[in-house]
Parts: C-alpha cells; structure tokens; sequence
C-alpha cells in the first residue's frame, strides 16, 4: 500500500518532498506553486497535473481513507497524507478554473524560541505562563504555524502530566506525556465510521481527569467544545485559532463561529475576557519564517507586547 501511494502521489511529492516545503498549491491545472521556508513561492507548469489526474489522485486517497470522492457530486476531499502532510482538494463547479487543491506540509522542523523572534526574558514569560497552568490562545492567520508554537508549548510541560487533546486532525505531539491521550472526533464526512462528534468527546473529557485540555483548531464545529473546556474549572486549557489579532480573538472569531454552528451564546467576550489568561499572536512574513508579534493577557486587558515592541510596563 505505502508504494502503491508513493506511485499515486509521486507528480505532487515531487514538488512537496522537500523539507524546506511549507505549501504546494494548485489553483488550476498543470500551474503549481510551492511555497518553501526561506525563499518564498515558486511556480510550475506541469503538463502531468490536469484535472483527471488530479481527481484520480484524490479518488485514490478517498479509497485509502476510507472516504468519499467521485468528482462529480463528492467534489471535496480532507485527508492526511504519510508524514501527518495535510491535503485538501476541491474540484468542479464551486471553483472557477475546476480545481483547487493544497498540500500543506508537516516536515519535521524544530524552530529555536529565537526563530520566532522572541527574546530570553520573553521566551521565559511563555514558559512561565504554560508551567503556572494558565489559559492560552494561540492566534494567527492560515498557515502561520500555530500548531507548531502549540507544540512547542507542550514540550514545556512534564511528561507526567494528563494531558487529554481534542482535534479533527492528529497534529498535536502527545508522545511524550505517559498518562496523556489524543480524542479524535469526526469529520462530516467521517460521520458513521465509529467517531463521535465534538459534544461527546467534550462529555468524554470530563470524565476522564484531565490536568490540561488542549483542542487544536478552533472552528464552528468544536467553539461551543472549547467554551465549555475554558468554563469546565480544568486550568492549563490551549487552543489555536484563526485571527489577526488578540482583539479579534475576543470579540469576533469565537462569536462568528459559534453563530456559524447555528447556535447563538450570549455575551462570549465577557466571557473569554474573564478566563483567557493569555493570547499569543503570531504572524508570517513573506520569507516564510514566522514571528511572535503580540502577546495580550486577556484577564488583566494589558499587552506584554504589541507589534514586536515590549510595552512600557511590560516584562
């Protein structure tokens, strides 16, 4: 089977196989980009990558993962690729040119505090932070590697702690917490295939004695999940969530998503501003690398820093 995808994957791998690769994008076809950590985008012609191939790759995957792709009325695929690689594809009439499709890459790449922009004294507040149980929010725009700063969070932590993880997507590294486990819940697509939704896990968590409960990407699936884990008493909770900054992640991204769900809960920033400790922002600049721009505590309504700059009174 592994050389049997090797085969099906090999006219994108050879574009995203290299570690340097953060994102390979296919916007239409035979016309690829590929964006890699230092040097930035690229672009390609490749007569191989036509729609058919590109759907019969994806028909390939579906088939693997046991899921649903057919090009014509299940148009979308959301799968993970050998080596925790993301892949995501869309094709016919919802996008103008047939297909849309990206790689978005998990090559292992263990980034130094320094690499974030962040300074000893800083880098000494974070850890601080994790090692008090306080609660945090990582923030940032698509693909600016919340998931990798989260991580990083986590090594900070004793391998002893119960950490109790919540994701759609195995990304988080649990390995190292012996009494730690990762919950999986399902996808639309996966419903029916012994998953269980958000609600449940989130009633699973609570009787399982966690120390920390960690969710990876917010969404309007899992908002009302992780409302609940912040207000469930457990400290030490974490998260990652799509936004441009700490403002934002108080009083808009958590009420859109929750309006988005279909449900509707009142007064959320209050909320959030009352049990959020701390929200770190992080940001990519065009060379690929990615920076710690802000960091806000959320209880107190005060910046240790904004824009790259510490604020008077800050540490």
């Amino acid at each position: 089977m592994d050389r049997l995808s090797e085969r099906i994957l090999a006219p994108l791998s050879r574009y995203y196989a290299d570690p340097k690769t953060v994102e390979l994008r296919i916007s239409r076809p035979h016309h690829v980009v590929v964006e890699r950590r230092g040097v930035g985008k690229e672009e390609f012609e490749d007569g191989e990558l036509s729609r058919g191939a590109i759907e019969s790759i994806a028909r390939s995957l579906a088939n693997k993962n046991g899921l649903v792709f057919d090009g014509e009325e299940n148009v979308k695929l959301s799968c993970v690729l050998s080596g925790g690689h993301r892949f995501e594809c869309l094709v016919g009439n919802s996008t103008q040119s047939g297909v849309s499709l990206a790689v978005r890459c998990k090559h292992p790449f263990e980034p130094q505090w320094d690499q974030w922009g962040v300074s000893e004294e800083t880098q000494a507040y974070i850890e601080t932070a994790v090692s008090k149980e306080a609660n945090i929010i990582v923030s940032g725009a698509t693909n600016t590697g919340k998931t990798t700063l989260l991580n990083m969070l986590l090594a900070t932590l004793p391998p002893d702690r119960r950490v109790v993880a919540m994701e759609d997507t195995p990304e988080l590294h649990l390995g190292r917490f012996f009494d730690g486990i990762g919950l999986l819940a399902s996808r639309e697509e996966q419903k029916g295939a012994g998953m269980v939704g958000w609600r449940e896990l989130y009633d699973h968590t609570m009787r399982i004695t966690p120390d920390h409960i960690v969710l990876g990407e917010i969404s309007t699936q899992n908002a009302f999940a992780a409302l609940a884990a912040l207000n469930s008493g457990v400290t030490g909770f974490m998260c990652t969530i799509h936004a441009e900054s700490p403002q934002q992640v108080i009083h808009r991204k958590f009420d859109q998503n929750v309006a988005w769900s279909g449900a509707s809960m009142p007064r959320i920033p209050e909320f959030l501003q009352e049990l959020v400790d701390v929200i770190i922002q992080i940001k990519r600049s065009s060379d690929g690398f990615r920076r710690v721009s802000d960091i806000y505590e959320a209880r107190n309504d005060r910046y240790v820093i904004k824009d790259g700059q510490t604020v008077d009174g800050g540490r």
